[in-house]
C-alpha cells in the first residue's frame, strides 16, 4: 500500500526533520506499507525547505515542492494533486509539521481504511479524543468554526470534527474523483470543503478519537493578521455556499416529489373510482411516480451524475428494489387510514404517508444508494 503523507510547511525547520524521522520510524512496524512524504513548503524564510533536502538524501522517498504562501488551502490542493498524480498513492494522509496532532496515530487511521471505510478522520469530538491546552481564543475560533458553521450552516454531517487536518482518505473511486483543480479554497476552509465533495463521492466515513495537544516548537501561525481575517471570511462563504449546493439540489428533489405526486393521485384516484381497494390503488399509484421520479432524477436533480446506457436498467431495478419500502408504506398507512376512518379517507391517508414518511425516506436512498457517486 502506497500511502503519501502531505505536509504544508511555512517557517517550520524546528520540527520538520523530527516529523519525517517519525513518520519513517512509525513505518517500521508495517514493513507492507511504503511511506511518502510530501513537504509543501511556502518558501519559508527560515530554512525549512533546506532541512527537506538534507532529509531527500537521507530517505529515498521524501519530495520536496515549493511554491508562493497562499495559504494553508491551496498547499494542500497542490500537496493531494501531487500525491494522486505523481506518486500514484493509495492513502493519503495530511498533517501538520508541529505535532499537534501525534503522527504515531496515523496506523490507526490506515487500519480503518483496511477496514473499508474510505475517509478516516482524526477526531477530536468522539469518545476518548479531546484537546490539551488550548487558551479561550482557540477553543472559541473552533466551536465556531467547526459547530456553527461546518455542523449548522454548510451541513456537513458526515463526521463530528470538520477542522483538522490529519485524516486519511482512500484514493481510487473518492479523492481521484474529488475536483481539486476547481477547488478555490486558500485557508483553512479547505478542510470542510473536501469533506464535503468526498461525501459527494459516496465514500464512507468514520472517526478516530485522538489527542490535539499544543505546538512545543515553533510559533502558532493563529492570530490576528490579513491571512487569518481573509480564511475566515472564506470559511464563512464556503459555509454558505455548500449550504446553497445543497439546497439547490433538494428544492429540484421537491418539484421531482410534487409532479410524482400529482400522477400518483390520478392514478390512485382513478383505481379508487373504478372499486379497487385504495391500499392498493395507492400503491399502484406510487409505482407511476416511483418511474416519473427515477427518470426526472436521473436527468434533473442529480444530472452531473446521471445513469445512461446498459447501467440505467440495472439502477432501475436497484432504484425500485430500494423504493419498495415506500411502496409498502403507503399501502400500509392507507390500509389502516381506510380501516380507521372508512374509504373515503385514502386521499389524506396517502398525503400524510408521502409527507412525513415517504420523503424523508427516500431523499436518503437516493443520496445514499442510488445517485452517491460523483462523475465529472
Amino acid at each position: 500500500m502506497k500511502i503519501a503523507h502531505i505536509i504544508p510547511t511555512f517557517n517550520e525547520k524546528d520540527n520538520i526533520g523530527l516529523m519525517i524521522d517519525k513518520i519513517y520510524s512509525v513505518g517500521k512496524n508495517f514493513p507492507k506499507w511504503q511511506n511518502f512524504i510530501i513537504i509543501v513548503d511556502d518558501h519559508s524564510p527560515d530554512g525549512t525547505a533546506d532541512v527537506v533536502r538534507q532529509y531527500k538524501k537521507k530517505y529515498k522517498n521524501v519530495h520536496l515542492l515549493l511554491k508562493k504562501k497562499e495559504g494553508l488551502g491551496r498547499a494542500l490542493i497542490v500537496g493531494y494533486q501531487y500525491a494522486v498524480k505523481n506518486i500514484k498513492a493509495d492513502v493519503v494522509i495530511p498533517n501538520d509539521a508541529d505535532f499537534q496532532w501525534d503522527p504515531s496515530d496515523y496506523p490507526k487511521l490506515v487500519k480503518k481504511i483496511d477496514q473499508g471505510y474510505d475517509v478516516v478522520v482524526a477526531s477530536r469530538h468522539v469518545p476518548g479524543g479531546k484537546v490539551v491546552g488550548w487558551n479561550w481564543f482557540r477553543k472559541l475560533n473552533h466551536d465556531i468554526s467547526n459547530s456553527l458553521l461546518a455542523w449548522m450552516v454548510a451541513g456537513v454531517h458526515e463526521v463530528r470534527d470538520h477542522a483538522g487536518n490529519f485524516k486519511a482518505i482512500r484514493v481510487a473511486g473518492f479523492l481521484e474523483k474529488v475536483p481539486l483543480i476547481k477547488m478555490n479554497n486558500a485557508g483553512f476552509s479547505f478542510q470542510l470543503h473536501i469533506l464535503y465533495e468526498l461525501g459527494k463521492t459516496g465514500a464512507k466515513f468514520t472517526e478516530v478519537p485522538v489527542i490535539f495537544k499544543e505546538r512545543k516548537l515553533g510559533e502558532s501561525k493563529i492570530g490576528f493578521n490579513r491571512y487569518y481575517i481573509r480564511d475566515v471570511f472564506e470559511y464563512i462563504k464556503s459555509s454558505i455556499i455548500i449550504r446553497f449546493d445543497r439546497s439547490q439540489r433538494f428544492i429540484k428533489y421537491g418539484i421531482v416529489g410534487v409532479v410524482g405526486l400529482f400522477l400518483q393521485t390520478l392514478l390512485s384516484k382513478f383505481l379508487v373510482n373504478r372499486n379497487v381497494d385504495p391500499s392498493i390503488a395507492v400503491s399502484l399509484g406510487a409505482e407511476s411516480a416511483i418511474i416519473s421520479n427515477f427518470l426526472m432524477n436521473n436527468y434533473w436533480t442529480f444530472n452531473k451524475h446521471a445513469i445512461s446506457g446498459l447501467k440505467m436498467i440495472n439502477k432501475f431495478i436497484q432504484f425500485n428494489t430500494a423504493s419498495i419500502g415506500a411502496v409498502i408504506i403507503q399501502g400500509v398507512v392507507v390500509y389502516l387510514g381506510t380501516a380507521i376512518f372508512g374509504k373515503e379517507a385514502w386521499f389524506w391517508s396517502m398525503i400524510f404517508a408521502i409527507f412525513f414518511l415517504v420523503i424523508p425516506y427516500s431523499y436518503f436512498i437516493y443520496n445514499r444508494y442510488i445517485w452517491k457517486t460523483h462523475e465529472y
